[in-house]
């Protein structure tokens, strides 16, 4: 499990790339038994834009466009997708292959654009801030583009191994990060201050992160970049068990889904 997001309703979905599946959970954990959508290529990212339609990248290559139920609605052909987000034009797609670029992909059109940025070295998982500025899980470290692709800060902790998973803070000003063995980081965006930081080793690393109540620029779960549950919820997805704990000022939710 790498990809995971909420929907409108504060349901959680993660994609499985291993069994080529989308599940969806309620707030409970508990899930209805099928899968969401389908036909995918070894499925990674998952996002929403301001109807609380999904979008579902793949790293076999294309984007599938769901609505909220999981009725198929579209597919465009872009290539490998292994992480991506929405910008608030609602057809500008930003998307990375674990390489040296932030590449771009037309929904309206469904044709390639230029790449957003050539200014990085193994790119992960990657947000659009409100200014048009890009924030990229860099693997060594985590990189701020501003909204040419020119990198104009950095972001790392010497405790961090593989900068992998990133998603923004319900507040706006800072954003969460975790990297492939398990140590996950608050920053305050602007200064790069560390807020918080812990460390989750013990559930064979951490492959995805989400946090309720995100403001996204395509509109996020919670439909025009807001959320619809009361409440900051960060959750971050694991290849271990489905549980639950509370860590530092915030519900921390593990979840899970093998390969």
């Amino acid at each position: 499990m790498t990809g995971s997001a909420f929907d409108a309703s504060g349901n959680f979905l993660v994609t499985n790339f291993g069994a080529n599946t989308v599940r969806k959970y309620d707030s409970n954990g508990t899930s209805p038994g099928s899968p969401f959508g389908g036909g995918y290529s070894t499925p990674e990212s998952i996002v929403f834009d301001k109807l609380a339609n999904a979008y579902v990248g793949s790293i076999g290559g294309g984007i599938r466009k769901f609505d909220s139920a999981g009725t198929f609605l579209s597919a465009f052909s872009a290539p490998r997708v292994d992480w991506m987000d929405l910008a608030a034009d609602q057809t500008t797609m930003l998307f990375t292959q674990e390489g040296g670029e932030v590449k771009r992909w037309d929904l309206a059109t469904n044709t390639a654009l230029s790449d957003f940025s050539t200014d990085v070295e193994n790119a992960f998982a990657l947000r659009i801030l409100g200014n048009g500025n890009v924030l990229v899980a860099n693997g060594s470290d985590i990189e701020l583009l501003d909204s040419s692709g020119i990198q104009i800060k950095t972001y790392d902790n010497s405790l961090a191994g593989t900068w992998f998973a990133l998603n923004i803070d319900d507040s706006g000003t800072s954003f969460w990060s975790a990297d492939t063995g398990g140590f996950v980081a608050e920053f305050d965006i602007a200064t790069g201050a560390l807020l918080n930081q812990w460390n989750s080793s013990g559930h064979n690393g951490t492959w995805g992160l989400a946090i309720n109540g995100e403001v996204t620029q395509g509109g996020g779960g919670g439909g025009n970049g807001t959320s619809s549950v009361p409440g900051p919820l960060p959750i971050f997805g694991t290849a271990a068990a489905f549980g639950f704990s509370r860590k530092l000022r915030k519900r921390i939710k593990l979840v899970s889904s093998k390969a």
